[in-house]
């Protein structure tokens, strides 16, 4: 069994386990007898059984609506069932994790780290035992607006923050943030890759518009899955469509 997970591991950070195999690796590291070289790769399969079901506050339903241009478009965003329903799906993909996490983030660095930065890592710090209010967490984020050049942890930590925190309103900061760093390493792949696996409507149209605004065309896949998948919002396919056509225009303007 131990290297039935072991090799399911494997491809769990490789991104190609299945919601099926994702759900055996959830049920094994829920059960008692998770092996000790195991154990600091469990949290992030514990950490979703316990999400709580918060819903956006009333300014990013705002904000989402101006976003769109038209909120008649817009059916029902609040269903929530929706995004729990296929919770397990947030954690596809190898750039998340702990896995990544502890070979990315916790390598030693020689520059000394200033008090913000100390703070920021501190609370944004992927630990379920940590017991931080999502104010807080957004606090943190935005904290990292301040700081005076882009710092490789936090920036890992701020992808973390978008793949894994259990509140929209911070998962959707996280990603505000991100937008500001389009050209530090990984960011780009980081938020194709989470747009691959994001069931959360605001999130989605978020990192479509984050997407179309860097000009990144690698995401036109992802996009295109979400255009034409009928089980999604109205308000979603809408605005990969529109994501297609704006990323389209801007190949064309470049290849004239």
């Amino acid at each position: 069994m131990k290297q039935d997970i072991e090799k399911l591991l494997e491809k769990y950070y490789a991104g190609e386990s299945t919601l099926e195999e994702e759900k055996a690796l959830r049920d094994f590291f829920r059960g008692p007898s998770v092996p000790a070289h195991l154990e600091n790769q469990a949290g992030p399969f514990r950490y979703f059984v316990e999400v709580r079901k918060e819903q956006p506050s009333p300014a990013f339903n705002h904000r989402l609506a101006n976003r769109l241009g038209s909120a008649g478009r817009i059916r029902s965003l609040t269903t929530w069932g929706l995004r729990m329903a296929a919770s397990v799906a947030l954690l596809a993909g190898g750039f998340v994790g702990g896995y990544y996490y502890s070979n990315r983030v916790s390598a030693p660095t020689d520059s000394l780290e200033t008090s913000s930065t100390v703070a920021i890592k501190k609370v944004l710090n992927f630990d379920p035992a940590a017991q931080t209010s999502a104010s807080e967490r957004i606090q943190a984020v935005n904290q990292s607006y301040e700081l005076a050049e882009a710092d490789q942890a936090i920036t890992q930590l701020l992808i973390n923050t978008l793949n894994f925190d259990d509140n929209v309103n911070v998962r959707l900061a996280a990603c505000e943030a991100l937008m500001r760093l389009p050209n530090e390493p990984g960011v780009r792949e980081a938020l194709i890759q989470s747009l691959k696996i994001q069931t959360d409507p605001y999130v989605q149209i978020m990192l479509i518009e984050t997407l179309v605004s860097i000009q990144e065309k690698r995401a036109v896949d992802a996009m295109q899955r979400l255009a034409q998948n009928r089980q999604l919002l109205e308000a979603v396919r809408l605005k990969a469509e529109e994501g297609l056509n704006r990323l389209a225009q801007t190949k064309n303007r470049s290849a004239s």
